[in-house]
């Protein structure tokens, strides 16, 4: 291991061991591991990627450049989940949605681990519908109102969550993310929504 290699690792560790258990601690805020800023660079979403780079597929509204900038931008959020999914909620009190409740907070973790479910079947659209149609059912069935779960995500998830990623990928953020994250986050309103009004 090199003297780099060691400095990286005894770093991480000094970082890790100083984040406390409360979540509605601005210091936690403040001492969670940052995506790192990166310098000016072409993203894979902005290459070549052939003629179906534009083809919009007719279920979902996503184009090959939307789907790579997805999974591309969702791919440094996962790494560390956990703390993105704490972060997402204060950021979810800072934007004036203030919850409370330890079950908002669980819901807001469990979210972030949802979304990497559907951004890993986003080429599979037939898959990607059935969980979101699940996801609806479960929450149907257990009585959630039909207005809690639609203020919940229109106003709540669809709007911080991409206020949230443009925020903390910075540099690594582009408008192609944004478009594609836009749009399938419509998406999964439409299919939850489908379920609910069934």
């Amino acid at each position: 291991m090199t003297k780099k290699m060691k400095k990286r690792k005894e770093e991480k560790e000094r970082t890790d061991s100083n984040i406390p258990t409360g979540l509605n601690s601005d210091y936690f805020l403040l001492r969670t591991r940052r995506l790192r800023r990166v310098g000016a660079v072409t993203f894979p979403e902005e290459g070549d990627l052939g003629q179906e780079s534009e083809v919009v597929d007719p279920t979902t509204g996503l184009t090959l450049r939307h789907r790579t900038a997805i999974v591309r931008t969702w791919d440094l959020v996962r790494p560390d989940i956990k703390i993105h999914g704490a972060n997402f909620f204060l950021a979810a009190e800072v934007d004036g949605h203030e919850h409370t409740d330890a079950h908002i907070q669980h819901s807001l973790r469990l979210v972030m681990m949802s979304i990497s479910s559907m951004v890993d079947n986003l080429d599979d659209v037939s898959v990607l519908v059935e969980i979101l149609k699940t996801t609806a059912v479960n929450h149907k069935q257990r009585g959630i109102p039909h207005n809690d779960f639609v203020s919940f995500f229109q106003l709540l998830l669809s709007p911080v969550l991409v206020k949230y990623l443009r925020d903390n990928l910075g540099a690594a953020w582009s408008p192609v993310a944004e478009e594609g994250w836009t749009q399938v986050l419509k998406v999964i309103n439409s299919v939850i929504f489908s379920v609910y009004e069934a």
